[in-house]
Order: structure tokens, then C-alpha cells, then sequence
């Protein structure tokens, strides 16, 4: 049976750039005054996050899978490298929780579609394959990350129009993010003339900024071909933890027979 690529967060194409994300099921953490506890919060929805990927790691682990189960503790490293604002007790604003967790969701987004090009690879996907799968995943979120850590999320909405970290791009809007971050600019300007145009976020830059966190120690592996390939693998036959196939009738008849005639 082929196996389908992992997803993780949105469906494909989905815009993905949240502004007041809570991944704790709408439970809001009250601080003191009955405020919102952003910090709380956002550690919350960060525990959740890397629970998940080592679950996914563990998984792996238990399928014999080390390339699979590596690939997840990286990812797991890469979040862990983020900022923690909520360290040391402090309290945060609405406008850093909502800052921080666009961060978080630009790393999330690069190793989904990581995930999605690593599976598409052991496929024996060809270079131009790959090339459109990552443009279609790319086709309505864009993530831009400045040096200072600031994130710019351009998201196409699905009446055409296009949402700035979450705002829609009017030209209120667009001046308030220019004095917000400057760095971003003409970036801002260029989403302004897409939209009048009607070209959604056609031919903006793909940011290629690394990830934070350590760097592989070694190249993935692509796997042998076939349904029955383990990724990570490069052993002929049948993969260490499969599934016996059953004997076919015609077996489990020989095998009877001889029995029978050697007693």
C-alpha cells in the first residue's frame, strides 16, 4: 500500500499566518485582574507542539525507522532554538504573543513542506516534480524573515484579496506596517500593486532564510524504491518490522500434504 506524505497544520494551500493562534482549544489562561495571560499561553501552545513532533519521533523509534525518527528530533531542535519570552515570569503584550507565534508558525510551515519534499523524494519524485510540488505549497502563504527576528506573513485570502500578518491589505493597513517594520517596505508596497492587479502573491521572493537550531550531521538517505521500501533503508528483501505476508492457500495445502504423507 503507498503511504501518503505526513501533514501536519492546514490542508494544502491553506493560508497558514496567525495572528492569535491557540492551540489550547480555546482555552484562554487567566492572569491577574482576569487579563489574558499571553505568556502562558503562548507556552501552551509551544509544550503541545513539541509533544507532538516526539511523538512522531517515538513512533518512528518503535517502527526501527532512525532516518524518520532523527528527521522529527531535528525539527523538535530547530523549535526548542526559538525564543522563550515567557521565561523568567514575564508578562507579555497581545501584539509580542501574536509576533511570536509568527515565528513559529514560519518554522513550522518550512518543515511541512520539508516533510512533504522529503516523502516526495524517497518516491523517486524528479527535480521538476519537486519544483512544483514546493511552488503549490507556496502558492498562498508566503513567510519573510528580517535579521532582527521580525516575521512578515503574506497570506491569499480565498476572495483574492491578500492578509498581512492578519490584516487585510488596505491602505491603512499598509502604512501602519510600514511604520512597524520599515525593513519590510517594499515588500508591503510590491503585496499592495499584486493585489490591485489581481495576481495574489505571484512572483514575490521565496525566503530562504535557515531555519534556527543545529544543522544535520548527515545528508538524508533516499531509501530503496518500491511500496514495501522503508525509508532510511538501504537493506534488500523484506524491511525489519514488516508485516509477515499471509501463505497463500496453495502453501498452507503443499504444507499439510507433506505432513500428512511423512507421518
Amino acid at each position: 500500500m503507498q503511504r501518503t506524505p505526513p501533514v501536519r497544520g492546514g490542508a494544502d494551500g491553506e493560508p497558514e499566518c496567525p495572528a492569535r493562534q491557540d492551540l489550547t482549544g480555546g482555552i484562554f489562561v487567566a492572569g491577574d485582574g482576569g487579563s489574558t495571560n499571553w505568556a502562558g499561553m503562548l507556552r501552551a501552545d509551544f509544550v503541545m507542539t513539541i509533544e507532538g513532533l516526539r511523538q512522531y519521533a517515538y513512533a518512528a523509534g518503535a517502527r526501527r525507522d532512525v532516518s524518520l525518527q532523527r528527521h522529527y528530533l531535528h525539527q523538535v531542535a530547530q523549535l526548542e532554538a526559538l525564543p522563550k519570552p515567557w521565561e523568567g515570569g514575564r508578562r507579555l503584550t497581545e501584539e509580542e504573543y501574536s509576533a511570536a507565534v509568527r515565528v513559529r508558525a514560519w518554522v513550522l510551515h518550512e518543515q511541512r513542506i520539508e516533510d512533504d519534499l522529503r516523502w516526495a523524494k524517497q518516491r523517486r519524485t524528479t527535480a521538476q516534480e519537486l519544483e512544483l510540488r514546493e511552488a503549490r505549497l507556496r502558492a498562498r502563504t508566503r513567510y519573510h524573515h528580517a535579521p532582527r527576528g521580525q516575521v512578515l506573513c503574506a497570506a491569499l485570502r480565498d476572495d483574492g484579496r491578500i492578509a498581512l500578518n492578519s490584516e487585510i491589505l488596505t491602505t491603512d493597513a499598509a502604512d501602519r506596517l510600514r511604520r512597524r517594520m520599515p525593513q519590510f517596505a517594499d515588500l508591503i508596497t510590491y503585496y499592495q500593486d499584486n493585489q490591485a492587479a489581481g495576481n495574489g502573491l505571484q512572483g514575490a521572493p521565496v525566503d530562504r532564510t535557515p531555519l534556527p537550531g543545529p544543522a544535520r550531521s548527515s545528508p538524508e538517505p533516499t531509501g530503496p524504491a518500491g511500496p514495501d521500501a522503508t525509508p532510511g533503508t538501504a537493506r534488500p528483501g523484506r524491511p525489519e518490522g514488516a508485516l509477515r505476508r499471509p501463505a497463500s492457500r496453495h502453501t498452507r495445502w503443499m504444507f499439510w500434504r507433506r505432513r500428512r504423507h511423512s507421518g
